[in-house]
């Protein structure tokens, strides 16, 4: 599906490129005698799409909550573009934000009422606002049941429509908690386009909070990993994934006798390979590694059908992380 294009963005300055829009310094929040946020500290450039990951209860929300202002830290700062987060001046700094937290609509208003009536609070013009609105039910594929009544969707529209509701005014920073629960795949890969497009149209800033972690490769150029509200790691996608892995993996299939395949590739790489629920053998090698795996196989008689370089993800980071529950 497709949007109405984007307006061209507005030339930043340089401050504005250079300043992060999110900063998190020393995030501390307690609930009672539970610890929901301890001493987070992250930034967000401009432009850019930054993933909070964890499991549900990890502390993701209440960390969104912090960065808004409608939470106050026990200890710690919060600035965002340049600017602390008070009580005084949240009120003026949310106007630049959109946030989606949550499914609660105006259930005895249609789709396209609860757009307009958002629209309105955000202030877009009313020579827009129509074209605005046509322009995100589209791309959440919602437009046919645009007349309809809210009470009347299901959990996935109502997800959908929530995303909506927090993109309308076109924000220069935009929160997005869990934002494809819910969705079935060609919805999610829309949103996930969708938000690309406002990334690089828009120069938005996104946060985007959750444990489904597909899409997020096209996606985030920086992630975090929380748990039990500590930020066990957080930085670009790249160089995180180079430092738990450094290393360059290969994938190797062979023919005839696995065991001794593995015996060969163990005596040419000097560590015994791995190998998958398929029978893959997996080792680490550059160009010369490999060159003399696949000679070494080749001489003891044993067919090589592939070799192919593994790329670590951000899903196998995510679970390594946790499991370690240290950074990575």
């Amino acid at each position: 599906m497709t949007a109405q294009p984007f307006p061209p963005p507005a030339a930043a300055s340089a401050a504005e490129t250079t300043t992060p829009t999110v900063r998190a310094s020393g995030l501390s929040k307690r609930f009672g005698e539970r610890d929901v946020v301890s001493d987070l500290s992250f930034s967000v450039a401009p432009g850019h799409a930054f993933g909070l990951l964890g499991p549900n209860g990890s502390g993701k929300t209440t960390t969104v909550r912090l960065l808004t202002g409608l939470l106050t830290p026990d200890r710690g700062e919060v600035t965002l573009f340049g600017e602390p987060v008070t009580r005084t001046g949240a009120d003026e700094l949310r106007r630049r934000i959109g946030v989606q937290t949550d499914t609660n609509l105006y259930e005895t208003l249609s789709a396209r009422e609860n757009l307009r009536t958002w629209g309105a609070l955000y202030g877009i013009p009313r020579p827009e606002l129509d074209d605005r609105i046509d322009a995100v039910l589209t791309v959440l594929g919602l437009q046919e049941r645009a007349g309809s009544l809210v009470g009347e969707f299901s959990k996935g529209m109502r997800q959908k429509l929530s995303v909506g509701r927090a993109v309308m005014h076109e924000p220069d920073l935009l929160f997005l908690d869990e934002p494809t629960a819910g969705l079935d795949p060609e919805a999610a890969a829309d949103l996930i386009d969708y938000l690309k497009r406002m990334i690089r149209s828009l120069h938005t800033t996104v946060i985007i909070c959750t444990h489904q972690l597909h899409g997020l490769e096209s996606l985030c150029d920086d992630i975090g990993i929380i748990r039990h509200g500590r930020l066990l790691t957080a930085g670009p996608v790249a160089d995180l994934l180079a430092r738990r892995w450094p290393e360059r993996r290969q994938q190797l299939t062979v023919g005839g006798d696995t065991a001794r395949a593995r015996e060969v590739v163990a005596s040419a790489t000097g560590r015994p390979p791995t190998v998958d629920d398929a029978g893959r053998l997996g080792f680490a090698a550059g160009e010369e590694g490999v060159a003399a795996v696949v000679a070494a196989l080749v001489r003891a008689g044993i067919p090589v059908h592939a070799v192919v370089p593994e790329t670590p993800t951000i899903e196998q980071l995510y679970f390594a992380t946790l499991e370690e529950g240290t950074g990575a």
